[in-house]
């Protein structure tokens, strides 16, 4: 038998090491004026989650979820997040990584999740 805890421990050790420290963002719906929505949230960031994320070009990621059925990638970057970081929130749910100065907005989110074990987020994310 698989011990999925402990892969899900080796991709948080690797991505530690190798990444750097980024906050995903859950982001508000509620604009601060609603006369004019348009505008944004006055406190957009509802949940954030720090921990390390790894990102990889869109010509390095190999992955069948980045590729819309007409063929087309969008996202310009993957951004690799350890599930043991996820502070038991479903980042699934999350708009926005920001790295730095940088704010990328998160496209697709993908799960890797063999059978209950939460290893890795894979997240198609575009300036």
């Amino acid at each position: 038998m698989v011990d999925y805890a402990e892969l899900a421990s080796i991709a948080e050790t690797l991505i530690e090491a190798n990444g750097r420290t980024v906050t995903v963002n859950k982001l508000g719906i509620t604009p601060s004026d609603v006369n004019k929505p348009w505008r944004g949230q006055s406190a957009p960031a509802q949940t954030t989650v720090s921990g390390a994320a790894v990102f990889v070009t869109m010509s390095d990621a190999e992955f069948g979820m980045l590729v819309q059925n007409d063929g087309v990638i969008r996202g310009e970057q993957v951004a690799l997040f350890a599930a043991n970081n996820d502070g038991s929130n479903a980042l699934e749910d999350f708009d926005q990584i920001v790295d730095g100065s940088v704010a990328w907005r998160i496209l697709r989110t993908q799960l890797l999740r063999p059978g209950s074990t939460r290893l890795l987020y894979m997240f198609e994310v575009a300036r």
